[in-house]
């Protein structure tokens, strides 16, 4: 095991079982590994990539500034802490963590719509949209992104249903011909940004089959798009957003009360502070809503006394590239300061020793540029850290790093503004073109470097610069790293994709992984499943129908993509759609033999794994949690181990899996009886003194076990595994002989089918 493995905290994954390696990763095995496909060693030179629920994990630790996509892969799981450097382990918390721009599909939170409720600033167009709503039921509503249309889209639904109304968001690859398909009568149904192209617009077809879908129930529907989607027939209404300043008062507003302030005292001091110099001219600087729902929240602090006018004065995207603008648009500037602050940006709250050597490799690119008959080479001391600091407007501060050696504290750098690292990118590839082609270099270089921060960051860069010309990065190195043989590599593309749909390329990055997935290129379908796996929650049913159509149609997948794809699965059992992943499986297990072994691969790998729940005392099997608390997911989870219990392919496998979850049982009951014994605890009334701590996961694995032995053949094959079960001494377990008891005594003898 290694010490990634021994370092697992709560609110940390773990995996079931200590059986061996995985086929890809150095973690523990996961059960549903079949015979004859393990990959094969790689060469020598090549680095094997971390699993994909480690490359997920890996990601956000590392790169905190995309944190706020976590919970669309995580669920509602915190992790804290990961790799960063061979053995060096470094807890790092920048920023306070802006909201993903990526949206997960599924209901809507009933807390999110009602904050829309209370800090939608409507309009004119936006009160037209509602009675056009009422009366058509279906509405197709277009606008720019980033103007507040989705929040206007939620609040009309709210509005014009009922407040109690569910709102759904539905999956935006979904094909628009299956939309009928996902409509449920009486409910809210929101797509946004659907996956378009000449060769599948959406129709008006599709809207008439919804809204017949729809009947008299009182459901809506509305698709939000943006000016390149491909419409056919479609009549479309325009949004016109609200003025910011509208905005900023409306959160500014609610905000206040929330503090404290009644109604007409909050009105009274939103006036007074938007009537700031400062205020006056963010507000006509035009940022967007989600920017302008921000200043309102610092303009509160403000108001409380928790903030100063620096911060006002410094704040938001706006002032992020003015200051960015000011580095490179002018000429006195150092060209090392500036490879630094360009390494600043890449690097945002690394140590400074590092920031610092990676900026001097890419001053010497840029140099080579500007004078070629120079001989290469530069001055070995340059400005002082404070005037470096001073320059790009950035803080100073200690973060210790777990190495082999202990904690061993740094000094790490970050700019004070969450905003300018990514605006520094954009500007340097989109204003100065020169630059493209060291930048690329030295990219090049950052990602085969062999410390996972600084390739990690480099393909976390390169996907910024891919949200600003997503074509030219397509042509420069997404295509080539994803058709790399070297799985590292592919592994770079699928976080550089992932950054780019996080910063706005969400649609192409979709249409391209589907692209991906319909070729017979193993390492572009490769990276198109790694990058599903980071996607997570917001893109599931299209990540599933990729996923499939991989699997099951084209070349036989080789270990390596086999190995990719149910690894995906293992991820996307462990975030918010389970439920949906779930009634997948069982759809494919009675499909043909290519998705039948994928879906018994993708299960036992996500029930092998182990997560420390809210609430929990014991890290457990992450789908029993779930199937003892959702009837829909039991109800597939059961119909999965029945079925692969009963197959001569996947008994063998799926007994193990099913030993990893008495194993969770019989450690978590020892570890309640510890507690108990050194506490002095007493039996719940009514027990006897004598009977051992039963834990909450064997309690729940001792409900399941009855639905698992419907026939004779089940109940006597569970009835054989829990006798021979052993703990880790090689002693009987007390727990599974308990749950040997839950066995039903005579289940009935006729065989289900599955």
């Amino acid at each position: 095991m290694n010490r990634q493995e021994q370092e697992r905290e709560p609110g940390r994954d773990e995996t079931g079982g200590d059986e061996g390696k995985g086929p890809e990763g150095k973690g523990t095995e996961r059960e549903g590994e079949q015979p004859g496909k393990q990959a094969a060693p790689p060469a020598p030179e090549q680095e094997e990539p971390p699993e994909a629920w480690e490359a997920v994990e890996q990601l956000f630790a590392l790169a905190p500034h995309l944190r706020g996509g976590r919970a669309n892969v995580m669920g509602d799981t915190r992790v804290r802490g990961d790799v960063v450097a061979g053995d060096k382990n470094v807890r790092v918390h920048l920023h306070s963590g802006e909201p993903s721009r990526l949206r997960r599909v599924g209901p809507i939170p009933a807390t999110e719509l009602e904050r829309t409720k209370l800090t939608f600033a409507p309009n004119r167009c936006y009160d037209q949209l509602c009675a056009d709503l009422a009366a058509e039921r279906v509405l197709v509503l277009r606008g720019r992104r980033g103007t507040g249309r989705r929040t206007a889209a939620l609040r009309m639904m709210r509005q014009v249903g009922r407040e109690a109304v569910e709102v759904v968001a539905l999956d935006p690859g979904a094909e628009p011909s299956d939309y009928a398909g996902h409509v449920q009568p009486g409910k809210a149904h929101l797509v946004v940004d659907p996956a378009t192209g000449e060769d599948g617009p959406l129709r008006d077809i599709h809207l008439h089959a919804v809204r017949h879908r729809l009947g008299d129930s009182g459901g809506l529907f509305v698709v939000v798009v943006d000016p390149g989607t491909v419409l056919d027939g479609v009549a479309v209404k325009e949004w016109a957003p609200p003025s910011p300043a509208d905005v900023v008062a409306a959160h500014l507003v609610h905000l206040l009360q929330q503090s404290g302030h009644s109604r007409p005292e909050a009105s009274d001091e939103a006036a007074r502070l938007l009537q700031l110099e400062v205020s006056d001219g963010y507000v006509r600087s035009g940022p967007s809503p989600q920017e302008a729902a921000e200043f309102a929240r610092l303009l509160t602090e403000y108001s409380g006394g928790r903030c100063g006018m620096e911060q006002l004065t410094g704040y938001g995207r706006t002032s992020a590239e003015a200051l960015v603008d000011s580095w490179f648009g002018d000429s006195e500037t150092d060209l090392r300061d500036k490879a630094f602050l360009i390494s600043l940006a890449a690097f945002d709250g690394s140590p400074y020793p590092l920031v610092a050597d990676l900026g001097d490799r890419l001053y010497g690119r840029l140099d080579a540029v500007e004078r070629p008959e120079r001989a290469a080479g530069h001055k070995v001391f340059g400005a002082s850290r404070a005037k470096r600091l001073e320059l790009a407007s950035a803080r100073e501060y200690s973060v210790d790093s777990d190495t082999p050696w202990g904690p061993i504290p740094e000094q790490a750098v970050a700019f004070k503004n969450e905003n300018t690292w990514s605006a520094a990118l954009r500007h340097v590839w989109t204003s100065h073109p020169t630059v493209r082609e060291p930048m690329l270099e030295w990219l090049d270089a950052l990602v085969t470097d062999q410390r996972p921060l600084v390739r990690l960051r480099g393909a976390v860069s390169a996907g910024v610069l891919a949200s600003s010309d997503f074509g030219y990065a397509c042509e420069r190195f997404l295509t080539r790293w994803a058709s790399s043989p070297t799985l590292m590599e592919r592994q770079l593309a699928a976080w550089a994709l992932y950054t780019a749909a996080e910063h706005g390329m969400d649609a192409p990055v979709r249409r391209l992984l589907s692209v991906w997935s319909r070729k017979h290129d193993l390492g572009q379908r490769w990276t198109a499943a790694r990058a599903y796996a980071l996607l997570g929650g917001t893109t599931v049913t299209t990540a599933l129908r990729d996923i499939g159509r991989m699997a099951a149609v084209g070349p036989v997948p080789d270990a390596t993509l086999q190995a990719a794809l149910e690894q995906t699965l293992d991820v996307l059992l462990q975030g918010p759609a389970v439920t949906t992943v779930l009634e997948r499986l069982v759809q494919w297990r009675g499909g043909g033999d290519r998705l039948g072994a994928l879906a018994a691969g993708g299960f036992l790998r996500g029930a092998a794994r182990r997560r420390y729940e809210p609430g929990a005392g014991s890290a457990w099997p992450r789908l029993l949690w779930l199937a003892d608390r959702e009837p829909d997911a039991r109800r597939h989870v059961v119909a999965l181990w029945r079925g692969l219990l009963g197959d001569r392919v996947t008994r063998d496998e799926a007994r193990n899996g099913v030993i990893l979850w008495v194993r969770a049982a019989d450690h978590a009951s020892a570890k309640e009886a510890a507690v108990r014994s050194v506490s002095g605890a007493k039996p719940a009334a009514g027990a006897s003194p004598d009977v051992e701590a039963v834990s909450d996961v064997e309690e729940a694995l001792c409900r399941l076990l009855p639905e698992l032995a419907v026939t004779a053949n089940e109940r006597d094959r569970l009835d054989y595994l829990l006798r021979r079960f052993r703990d880790r001494s090689g002693t009987p377990s007390p727990a599974a002989q308990r749950l040997r008891t839950a066995l039903p005594v005579e289940p009935p003898h006729a065989l289900t089918k599955f």
